[in-house]
Order: C-alpha cells, then structure tokens, then sequence
C-alpha cells in the first residue's frame, strides 16, 4: 500500500492511498479533520464530493477541481445540474452519442432520407451511398448519430432531454431577471415587533428631503423598493459623520468655478476603496451618477479628472496636514489603541521617469527604483498614520520622528516597536529620553541565552496556539570602539536595557528582546 500527502493551501490537506489491487483512495481533511472520501474510479462518489466541497464552502470550484481530477468548467456544470435537476439526474451516466454537429441542413435530409429508404442497411453501407450521392465523406458514426437521435428512449424521452432542460432553465433564469431585477425582498413589518415598532416610529419623521434632481431620483427608487447598487454605502456616513470627516477638509482651497472641489475628489476615492474598487481606472466599470449620491454630487467624477485633480493637490503639499488631521481624529475618538505603536517599512515601486534611488523589493527580488512607506498601527494592525520616504534614508530617523510625531499627537510617552533594522546603542540612547521601545537582542546569540539559568523563567505566555516561558534581566549593553571611533567619540556608549527573553516549551529555542520600559510585566 502506498500513501501520498498533499498540502493545497494551510487549511486543506489530501491524502491519496493505493490499495493492493492499486485502487486509489482520496481523502479530503479541512484543519485535519476528514471532510470528504471518494475512490477516485468511481465517477459518481467524485461527482458527490465535489459538490459537497463546494457547497458547504470548504473549497472553491478550481481547488475542487484539482483535488477531485476534474475542469472546473465541469464543477459549475456539476453544480447546475444538482440544483435544477436533481442528485438522481447527476449521477446518471449521459455519456452516449453526441449530436451530429458535423452535418449541416443541406446533409442531413439526405442522410434521413436513405435512412427510410434502407431501413435495412447497416450504419456503414448507408454513410457509402450518402458519400456516392453528396460527393462527400460521410462517416458512419455521423449516420449512428442521427438515427439514433430521431428515435424515442426507454422512457419516450428525447436523448438530449438533459440538456434541453438545462437550456430551459436559463432561459427562465433570464426572464425572471429581466422581470423582476427592480424588486428585492420585505421585511416581516407585521409579524416581527421590533420591525413594526421602528416602522412606525419611522412613520412620525419627516420625509426625506432631497437637495438636487439626483438625489430626489433615488429616494423615489428607494422607496418604491427598487434597488440601489451603492445603497449600503450610506452606512458609512455613520462613521465619517463621528469623526468629522468634512473638517478634514479645510485645509484644501476651495476652487471657484470648478465642478468637483478637491473634497469630492477625495471623498470618491474613500467611498471607491469601500465598495472594492482596485484602482481609479475601475471607476469607468461603474455608474457616475448612482455612484454620485454616496458623495452627495450629481455624478461621480471619472478617472481622467480624478487624476488631473490629484495631481494639483500634490503640487499643493497637502499630504501632510491630511495625514496628521486624520490621526488626531482618530486618536481624540478612541478610533486606534494608543498603548503600543508598531512601526514597519514596505518598499514601494516608481515607475515613472524622475532619477531617484533604488531599493530592494522583496517581491521581484530586485533593486529598482521606488520609495520606502513607513506605517505605524496599533496592536490591532489598525494604521494611525504613514510616512514616505527616499531609500537612502535609515530606518532610525524615521522611528525618530515618529516618536515625535506621536508626542505632537497628544501621547506624552510612546511605546515604540521595530525589528532589527533600528538597533542601535547610541539611538537607542536618545530615543530614551522622549519614548519607550521593544526590539530585538540583535547581537545576542544563542550561547548568551542559554547561560540564562532556568529558574529565572518564573512566568508563562501563551501566544498562537503556542506556549512560552518568560525571564528578564538588567543588562549594559555598549556599542563597539570601532563604532565609537568611526562616529567621532572616544569612549563608546552604554546604556542599561532590561532583557526579555522567551522559551519556547515546545521547542527549548530562546529568543531576546530589548526594552528600555522598566513598568510593563514581562509578558
């Protein structure tokens, strides 16, 4: 017997196993536990599970295809069939002869008529006298086809009847929609309470009122019960209304006479990256004027303004106080935990013609030319605010003059933390005096860890589902003399920093960590 594992992505792992009499047996685990068996000879029990992949939403259609050895063209195929026909008629093998597709209008009566002529004659002998008669080459498998296809089946039922079916059911589909595409759903206002008491509180207030044509146009369609493609948009206006998102705005100069202001713009852009638009070219995909009114203008500009109005606001700098005026906002709503500050640089790819440094991007595995984007988010991975960059800035200045920046913010002592790209005894040392950091032990190896005895490991962590122990030491760190001497001084610097070093029980690997924040436990 033979096993063969295979991991598709981190959730879903298959194992094929041969049997003696070399019958290949799949097994289908999600997060290790069996989801779906089938013998991959049996077409049926490979139909069964894949549609039972798809429809519990284990898989999708291509990665059940390449578990289940079939084109994902057929698992839709599969899919439709279940669901207008049934399982019986899925499993049915319909394999027989095709449809003489070969054969034109001007062929085929021809072949029908030699066929009731010669009821007698063989497939083979009726395709030689239709090649005599037609000047052509009439293959018997065409003549089998179209006898077969005039003849009722077993249970007087046509041999395409499957497909006709099939075919029946879209057409029905196309109309339903055609008819009732302007239609959606009701609530249960009369048998749920809560319904019929927000119904009727609803009923007391004002109508809506509208300020242009546009917005009258889809309150009318709303009300009828017509559906708006940008409805669920609206919601946002809840959250940019609790920020206060229009005072944002007015450090830009308002520009008389033009149709789109500058917040416009960028109100459009907002509301775009909300609904899962890519990029500004996406914005031609869509509809300017339902689009319009989640801005509140008559028609959402298109790409070419977009980016013409860009381009001004960038000669303007106005970057900047856009950035701050956001992340004071969400800081003074409670929008982003201010306890702990990550900080992280990504290589960002310039493609335009202006001459400035290269980078490493990690992606293509290249040096090319681009900018460095610094973001800073809180625990959550939620980002306050981001900095730009050229590459051949280091990494220390930017942590720097985010500690600054978050001072300016309103946060009197920041926890800052970065990888090893900002170590540094000397940085470290000024950084000191206005915030706190947490990196790692760059230069500490692992024969220094492990002279760390064991009794010192006096508190636990557990952390993605893995368990650690936690120890902490005080520890002069000095940078190097020839650092020292290479930067001008004669004594090298020392700085006293508490070490937090981390066992994993699992594994015994210890890692260290350098902080200068003497309050926080070690955990």
């Amino acid at each position: 017997m033979e096993r063969y594992t295979e991991k598709i992505n981190k959730h879903i792992l298959v194992i094929k196993q041969t049997d003696r009499r070399n019958h290949l047996t799949v097994t289908v685990y999600y997060d290790y536990i069996p989801v779906a068996k089938f013998k991959h000879d049996d077409l049926a029990e490979r139909k069964l599970a894949a549609v039972e992949l798809v429809e519990r939403g284990i898989c999708n259609k291509k990665t059940t295809a390449q578990i289940c050895g079939f084109q994902r063209n057929s698992i839709a195929n599969f899919l439709m069939v279940k669901s207008t026909l049934g399982i019986e008629t899925l499993l049915e093998e319909n394999r027989g002869l095709k449809k003489p597709l070969k054969y034109t209008d001007d062929v085929r009566p021809t072949i029908e008529r030699l066929l009731s002529e010669h009821a007698d004659c063989s497939d083979q002998q009726i395709a030689k006298l239709a090649s005599e008669q037609l000047d052509m080459d009439i293959h018997r498998n065409g003549v089998a086809r179209i006898r077969v296809s005039n003849l009722p089946n077993a249970n007087n039922e046509p041999i395409f009847f499957k497909d006709r079916l099939l075919e029946l059911n879209k057409i029905a589909e196309t109309i339903d929609q055609q008819k009732n595409d302007h239609q959606q759903l009701e609530l249960n206002f009369q048998s749920d309470a809560q319904f019929k008491q927000k119904k009727e509180e609803l009923e007391q207030l004002e109508p809506l009122q509208s300020s242009n044509k546009t917005e009258q146009n889809l309150i009318e369609r709303l009300q009828q019960g017509q559906r708006s493609p940008f409805a669920g948009s609206f919601m946002h206006h809840l959250f940019l209304n609790e920020i206060n998102y229009e005072k944002l705005f007015d450090c830009l100069p308002v520009m008389s006479g033009n149709t789109y202001q500058n917040s416009d713009i960028l109100s459009t852009i907002y509301f775009s990256i909300a609904i899962g638009l890519k990029s500004i070219e996406s914005l031609k995909l869509i509809n300017s004027k339902d689009f319009g009114c989640v801005s509140g203008i008559d028609r959402s500009p298109d790409k070419d303004v977009i980016r013409k109005k860009l381009r001004c606001l960038s000669e303007g700098n106005f970057s900047g106080e856009l950035i701050d005026g956001f992340a004071r906002i969400l800081l003074e709503n409670q929008r982003i935990d201010d306890e702990v500050f990550f900080i992280d640089g990504h290589f960002l790819p310039y493609y335009g013609l202006h001459v400035i440094a290269k980078g490493y991007y990690t992606v293509r595995r290249l040096a090319m030319k681009g900018n460095q984007l610094y973001v800073i988010s809180d625990l959550k991975g939620r980002p306050l605010f981001s900095i730009t960059e050229a590459n051949e800035i280091d990494f220390r200045p930017i942590i720097s003059q985010t500690a600054d920046k978050l001072i300016e913010l309103g946060i009197k002592r920041p926890i800052l933390t970065f990888d090893r790209g900002g170590y540094g005894i000397r940085f470290f040392s000024e950084l000191d005096e206005k915030a706190d950091f947490v990196t790692w032990a760059k230069y500490l190896n692992d024969r220094q860890l492990e002279r760390i005895s064991d009794d010192s490991f006096k508190e636990g962590l557990s952390l993605n589902g893995k368990r650690y122990l936690v120890a902490e030491q005080l520890q002069d760190v000095s940078e190097s003399i020839q650092t020292a001497n290479k930067e001008g001084r004669d004594r090298p610097i020392k700085i006293q920093l508490r070490l937090v070093v981390i066992e994993n029980i699992d594994t015994g690997k210890r890692m260290g960590v350098y902080t200068n924040n003497k309050d926080k436990c070690a955990s």
